[in-house]
């Protein structure tokens, strides 16, 4: 212990410079032992004391955090909420921002009405005309398909009992019944041409067509006697009927070789303009009736009358 002390004083520094006297005894490990342990000691005291602040700091950061945390929940997450009640300011409570949405129109969709379901008993309407059908003797005149689309049609059984009666259910098929009837013709207009001889001559449209345009039996008549009742289509006798084409004009036309030349639709404008058959002959002696249309032998006549 005494030798221990003994280099408590002892600086090796002090033995260079001659401030000690050199001492024989003089144990060189001894003194570097007790040289490094108090400054090892006084290295390890300045760590654990940062060691010791850094961990202050942060129990006291860990805190604050806590508190703010706290403090921003109670202000609702607002900071400017927060350092308004803390220090103050103009506005006493933040205005939360204002957020407008469009809803945008939702399209109407239409939906469309769901049939009833038929009552019990509806579809006995054809059943009903096929058992008037049956209790007039039609039943077997058409087809099922036949009586299907007549019924359809609104064609009624007295229609049918009359077009039998006169005689004509034999002579037209469930179609023709059906453009008859809804052309309003006539069986008084059937017997007619029947009685004329023109039944068998023309289709059902064309007997629709003839009764509708108000085409005589007379008129057919004239045009049979004359021979032109072949030459023309009957829209073509209908148009002539209506556009008082006369038979004799016809004649005339006829005889001087025009009848094949013109249209019917010419035949009525030259006719209703009163161009005169001699006018014709005119232009075709001096060589300008092929090189005009019919439009233009009525303007050249209209010109110098």
């Amino acid at each position: 212990m005494g030798q221990k002390n003994s280099y408590s004083n002892y600086s090796f520094e002090a033995e260079i410079e001659g401030n000690v006297d050199y001492d024989p005894n003089f144990d060189l490990d001894e003194y570097i032992r007790q040289k490094s342990q108090p400054q090892n000691n006084a290295a390890l005291q300045p760590s654990l004391t940062e060691e010791q602040d850094n961990s202050q700091f942060k129990n006291a950061v860990l805190i604050f955090m806590v508190f703010a945390a706290a403090f921003l929940w109670v202000n609702d997450w607002s900071v400017s909420q927060a350092w308004n009640s803390v220090f103050g300011g103009e506005e006493t409570a933040a205005t939360a921002p204002s957020f407008e949405f469009v809803v945008p129109d939702i399209p109407e969709v239409d939906i469309p009405d769901v049939p009833a379901p038929p009552a019990p008993g509806a579809e006995s309407g054809f059943v009903d005309y096929l058992r008037a059908l049956e209790e007039a003797g039609l039943a077997d005149a058409y087809s099922n398909s036949g009586n299907i689309a007549m019924y359809q049609s609104g064609v009624p059984i007295d229609y049918l009992l009359q077009m039998d009666e006169a005689g004509y259910l034999v002579d037209f098929s469930y179609s023709a019944i059906i453009g008859l009837y809804n052309g309003d013709v006539t069986i008084d207009y059937l017997d007619q041409l029947n009685n004329a001889g023109y039944l068998d001559e023309f289709s059902y449209s064309a007997i629709i067509g003839l009764y509708n345009g108000g085409v005589t039996t007379d008129y057919l008549d004239q045009l049979g006697s004359a021979g032109f009742l072949d030459e023309f289509s009957y829209s073509a006798i209908i148009g002539l009927y209506n556009g008082d084409v006369s038979i004799s004009y016809l004649n005339e036309l006829n005889s001087n070789g025009y009848l094949d030349d013109f249209s019917y639709s010419a035949i009525i404008a030259l006719s209703s303009s009163d161009v005169p058959v001699s006018y014709l002959d005119q232009l075709r002696d001096n060589g300008l009736l092929d090189n005009m249309s019919y439009t233009d032998i009525i303007m050249a006549y209209n010109a110098d009358n």
